[in-house]
């Protein structure tokens, strides 16, 4: 039996189009709540630092080991959306998958949206009406290779697009879409016996979610401590730290994330 892998990208790209370009309002778990976030973070240094945003956690002072156990309990309460779903709709067999293939893609999505503010970023959270910064971290938090490599801005670039554009967005979905469908059709063997599916499924996006949740975490940390560098090597002021963020959220996996900091000259020491 082919597995129709087109199909079930097609199915991820029409539910990504749904998520990042229309809205998230039809799938209940997808918004993070930065307040959240925030306590916890303070729950977790024991209100040393009395951190008020996402944003104040590129303060130096913070450990990053906070984060990360942070980010590291986000992804676990995804694995267990993941787990429910996939029991609940493992059942059905095959045709569970239209309902589980939602779930994922949306229970992927959101984690991805936990984890940027999770490290500090709310640039996804801002960037309302451009998708690029969500689709570039969710890109590299499937794997899919054509987004991280910058190809995807080299297409732009020779038709004469940047980053923002209906174009590049499409593009960047597509390869998305690609990707995920490369990862879950193998989900689709188990479908085929609904008794043995049931807790294979689970099992499988359970895995999904946790390999995503760790590229994820990887993507996000490495833009961080970009920005603390930066942060540190420049004495920025914290007014200018948005900015700083905003530029290594929207800059694509594998590009230099920030300008290089300036060398002091003679005159200034």
């Amino acid at each position: 039996m082919k597995l129709p892998r087109e199909q079930i990208s097609n199915h991820v790209a029409e539910i990504l189009e749904t998520l990042i370009v229309k809205g998230s309002g039809l799938f209940p778990g997808v918004k993070p709540n930065a307040a959240e976030i925030v306590e916890r973070v303070n729950t977790l240094t024991y209100y040393q630092l009395r951190l008020g945003e996402p944003l104040d956690f590129f303060d130096p002072r913070l450990d990053l080991e906070v984060l990360d156990k942070a980010a590291k309990e986000q992804t676990r309460k995804s694995q267990v959306v993941a787990v429910t779903a996939g029991v609940g709709t493992g059942f059905f067999g095959l045709p569970g998958l239209a309902v589980d293939l939602p779930v994922l893609v949306a229970n992927t999505v959101g984690l991805v949206r936990r984890h940027a503010l999770t490290y500090g970023f709310t640039t996804i959270e801002d960037s309302s009406n451009d998708p690029t910064p969500l689709l570039l971290a969710l890109g590299a938090s499937v794997g899919a290779d054509m987004v991280i490599d910058r190809v995807g801005i080299k297409v732009g670039e020779k038709v004469g697009l940047e980053l923002g554009t209906k174009f590049v967005e499409k593009y960047l979905v597509t390869r998305i879409s690609e990707q995920f469908a490369a990862r879950i059709v193998t989900s689709w063997l188990p479908r085929l016996v609904p008794l043995i599916g049931t807790a294979t499924v689970a099992a499988l996006d359970t895995v999904f979610l946790t390999l995503t949740g760790r590229q994820s975490m990887r993507y996000f940390r490495k833009r961080h401590l970009d920005v603390r560098h930066f942060i540190a090597a420049t004495n920025l002021e914290r007014e200018k730290w948005k900015a700083i963020a905003t530029s290594a959220a929207r800059t694509p996996p594998g590009a230099a994330p920030l300008p290089p900091a300036p060398v002091p000259s003679s005159e200034d020491s």
